[in-house]
């Protein structure tokens, strides 16, 4: 592996998404890369990627080798390989408001000394700090940006709070010639992708649509988060206006968690129904049941990753509006699925 092609990163938050990142770097070293869609990105591939930092604030994780953390409780993303050392040890972040009420007494805070992730991330020489964090930590989130701005970092936001979204954080990272990707990823064969590609679908065939849902149980811990009730408006608030900018015009939506369900381990359970009216007037009636794994949202991050560091090659600084339409559910600039995936492919392949 040449050296200009590493893609040194940090992850905020060793929780199940960044369990399957770490996971994947290691397992497409070895194994087929048929359900990949780019294999290749600009000649970057997944094992380029190169974890240099993480910090979380759980005992179980904080002070332990990266390659074990992302197995400690509460995680709970099944284990597809034995991994070796990393040589990279789990840093304490400042907790802040890391933890909502329900989470509180799954997680157990570690009483380590919070580290200066700038400082860390200097020494580490990251390009990148993955926000992982849990749903609705804003305090958490701002304090992460801002460590990376100071450190001369771009930020790949995973979470639905408004990074890109802000306008303040896209002037400052713009003004250091920064990388801005996010918010909230979408993941490959998640909820919100496969709801949106349905009504696109209807639409294209002229069936109106007027109602819809989109309802989930999952093991997650991000599911015990949602139970909050502000951090469930949140997360729902996203999803709900992505749906949404799939059709062009309005429809109720609802959509979002709706119960943790700790047995379920990783596994997320959705639940879709759609109605509409087709020719002569005629009632539609979609429902749907989908079964998935949490860690298929890294399948997105491996590939906004890559895209970040191209970013980074072509001096492009700020958001990147094709690696955030086509990967976010809530990118600066909407497009239909179909159009980001295009913009996308044009991006990496240029």
């Amino acid at each position: 592996m040449s050296n200009k092609n590493q893609i040194k990163v940090a992850l905020a938050g060793v929780g199940n998404l960044s369990s399957a990142l770490v996971q994947a770097v290691e397992y497409y070293k070895k194994h087929s890369t048929r359900e990949l869609m780019y294999p290749k990105m600009g000649g970057l591939s997944i094992p380029d990627i190169i974890i240099v930092a993480a910090f979380d604030v759980d005992e179980r994780k904080v002070g332990f080798d990266l390659s074990k953390a992302i197995f400690a409780p509460p995680n709970n993303q099944r284990e597809i390989m034995e991994l070796p050392e990393s040589g990279v040890i789990v840093q304490k972040s400042p907790l802040l408001d890391g933890l909502s009420e329900y989470t509180h007494d799954v997680v157990k805070v570690s009483t380590e000394a919070d580290v200066n992730v700038s400082e860390v991330l200097k020494a580490t020489g990251a390009e990148l700090l993955i926000l992982n964090t849990p749903s609705g930590a804003e305090e958490a989130v701002n304090y992460l940006t801002q460590a990376a701005l100071d450190a001369g970092v771009g930020v790949i936001n995973s979470t639905p709070s408004l990074v890109v979204g802000n306008s303040n954080w896209v002037k400052k990272f713009k003004e250091k010639s920064l990388p801005l990707i996010g918010d909230d990823l979408q993941s490959q064969a998640g909820g919100t992708v496969f709801h949106k590609g349905l009504l696109e679908i209807l639409n294209e065939q002229a069936v109106v649509v007027e109602d819809t849902y989109q309802l989930d149980v999952s093991g997650g811990l991000e599911g015990l988060t949602t139970l909050d009730y502000e951090r469930r408006s949140l997360k729902r608030g996203t999803k709900e206006n992505s749906i949404k900018r799939s059709l062009p015009y309005d429809i109720r939506v609802a959509a979002g968690t709706t119960d943790y369900l700790d047995f379920l381990g990783s596994r997320r359970i959705g639940h879709y129904w759609v109605f509409g009216k087709s020719f002569l007037g005629q009632d539609v009636k979609i429902d749907i049941r989908m079964e998935i794994d949490d860690s298929n949202g890294a399948a997105s991050l491996v590939d906004a990753i890559r895209a970040a560091k191209l970013a980074m090659r072509k001096g492009i600084s700020g958001p990147v509006n094709s690696i955030c339409a086509h990967l976010f559910k809530m990118p600066p600039v909407s497009l239909s699925r179909k159009n980001a995936a295009i913009a996308f492919e044009e991006f990496v392949t240029s």
